[in-house]
């Protein structure tokens, strides 16, 4: 969805229906540029694809995933930067 997104800087996802989502592989890979990140209210209960949703975020530095719920994500091995 914003895969090589690498002008985005700042995104607030807080109000983002995400409830029938099934896959988010990919979803802010190579967002080279992006500080902060508001997932919060995040609905990840459906999700069972999250490889490299965020890999080579390296300037990523706010990033709260306390509300995510990880228990159908049987892919999940290298989800994180």
């Amino acid at each position: 969805m914003f895969f090589e997104c690498s002008s985005l800087i700042s995104l607030d996802l807080s109000h983002f229906n995400s409830s029938k989502v099934k896959k988010t592989e990919f979803m802010f890979a190579e967002c080279l540029s992006l500080i902060n990140l508001n997932l919060s209210n995040f609905n990840t209960k459906n999700v069972t694809h999250m490889t490299a949703m965020f890999g080579g975020c390296s300037s990523l530095t706010n990033l709260d995933l306390s509300s995510f719920n990880t228990e159908n994500g049987y892919q999940n091995e290298w989800y994180v930067l």
